[in-house]
């Protein structure tokens, strides 16, 4: 195919073409293919990457939905530009309340008073503005910011009756509570409100406050400035907090009617118990033993004390003793008692003295004296000289003798003595002792100790005395 003149005029045309091909693939492979946007949406940054060719796009792309009357910068249609931020500013949303409408609004004003001035409100005679809840003065609107919530509320006219005396309140708030609050009333918990706090106001309308009466409680180390609608001691202390036990005493009396500005004192009563122990002796006791023989003795069990417990009641008033009084006794142990056997076995022997053989069924060991019918303390020729107990004659052959140890009017034998009769008894013969007779003639003196054989016949069992003193 033949060249055209063009062609033959530049011979390295078709060359410079290719070059100019190649070079545009080269800057197109070197183009990044991401950018990063950053978006400021009312002070929250967002990054978000892509290609965008506007700011919308890239707003979009971010999750970020955008009000009518938000303002984007740059414009939403404009050109994404990496290095331009882009910024949202939200419309801030006001509703404005009156007693008969609600009304809601979007505005980029900052001030309260530029606000007011951009949806052509103006407050009426009569009216006040609360921003967000809080009462403001005319001249705050220009320095307030704009709040979420306006109430355009009218003052009405309440009467305020306080303890009895009553007086008229401009308000224009919308509960008695609130009423209250701007009257400078803390009502406290015992305190009566009609109607109830949370009532809504209506024009001339009354409330009435009747205040707890203020009283002075002393307890536990304290004194607790109170106040109470009653008037009855105990149901005061219970409104104070202060509790009082089963025992616990006031001053005056729990049910006795205080005045207002009057004391209470409390009265802490604890009752206490301490108990002491004392110990019972326990008893010896002693049982016969056929087996065993007479004046014979065996240990058969032993003896314990017990327990008498007694209790004292002791009553404190504040910390101090007040009372200490028995509060009872009772055995808590029962003593058990010592048991020994002694022997009833008797046994017939005999001995041969220099009078001749005796049968006795009893020796005695006892302390030993002689006595004449003259040292028994009468003279010859008084009456009743020399008659024993017995009614026989004293002299020898007569022996005094306790008839608890030795039976009265039955024989015995004394070595060196003889046997004797045991016809007489003696205020100072006790115990084991016997006191030897002799006539005034031939008295011999007789001390230390002997052995009395008791001589048979043996007496009936109720007449021995099975364990001696």
């Amino acid at each position: 195919m033949p060249l055209s003149h063009a062609t033959r005029s530049h011979p390295y045309l078709p060359f410079l073409l290719v070059l100019s091909l190649v070079m545009t693939a080269l800057v197109s492979a070197c183009r990044p293919t991401t950018q990063t946007y950053t978006i400021d949406d009312g002070g929250v940054e967002t990054i978000v990457e892509g290609r965008f060719d506007t700011v919308a796009g890239a707003v979009a792309a971010a999750g970020i939905t955008l009000e009518a009357d938000d303002i984007v910068q740059p414009d939403p249609d404009a050109a994404a530009d990496p290095d331009t931020p882009i910024q949202i500013d939200r419309a801030t949303e006001v509703v404005v309340l009156r007693l008969d409408s609600r009304e809601s609004y979007r505005t980029h004003q900052t001030t309260l008073a530029d606000f007011l001035q951009e949806i052509d409100l103006s407050l009426q005679p009569g009216e006040r503005l609360l921003a967000d809840g809080r009462p403001l003065d005319p001249a705050e609107f220009a320095s307030a910011a704009v709040p979420e919530q306006i109430v355009i509320d009218p003052y009405k006219t309440v009467t305020l009756v306080e303890n009895g005396e009553s007086r008229s309140v401009r308000t224009a708030a919308s509960t008695v509570g609130d009423v209250l609050a701007e009257v400078d009333i803390t009502a406290g918990p015992y305190d009566t409100i009609t109607p109830d706090a949370d009532s809504p106001i209506t024009p001339e309308m009354t409330i009435i406050v009747e205040q707890a009466a203020p009283y002075r409680i002393v307890a536990d180390g304290e004194t607790v400035e109170t106040n109470s609608p009653h008037t009855v001691v105990e149901e005061v202390v219970t409104d104070a907090g202060v509790t009082l036990g089963e025992l616990d005493r006031t001053q005056p009396d729990r049910t006795a009617e205080v005045q207002p500005g009057d004391m209470i004192q409390v009265i802490r009563v604890v009752e206490t118990f301490e108990t002491a122990d004392e110990p019972i002796a326990y008893e010896t006791v002693y049982l016969p033993d056929d087996t065993m023989p007479l004046d014979t003795q065996a240990f058969t069990s032993a003896g314990s004390s017990g327990i008498l417990r007694r209790q004292t009641r002791i009553v404190t008033e504040n910390g101090v003793e007040i009372t200490r009084e028995p509060a009872g006794e009772w055995v808590e142990q029962e003593p058990v008692n010592e048991v020994i056997s002694y022997g009833t076995q008797i046994t017939i022997q005999t001995m041969d003295t220099p009078d001749g053989p005796i049968e006795y069924w009893r020796v005695v060991n006892m302390q030993v004296t002689s006595y004449t019918p003259t040292s028994a303390g009468k003279q010859p020729g008084e009456p009743g000289y020399g008659i024993t107990a017995s009614g026989v004659q004293a002299g020898k052959g007569v022996v005094a003798v306790d008839p608890t140890v030795v039976p009265f009017r039955s024989n015995v034998y004394v070595p060196g003595y003889g046997v004797a009769f045991a016809g007489d008894t003696g205020g100072g013969v006790k115990g084991r002792f016997i006191d030897l007779g002799y006539s005034d003639d031939d008295y011999e003196h007789w001390h230390g100790y002997v052995d009395v054989y008791y001589l048979t016949p043996v007496p009936s069992a109720d007449k021995i005395r099975y364990i001696l003193p």
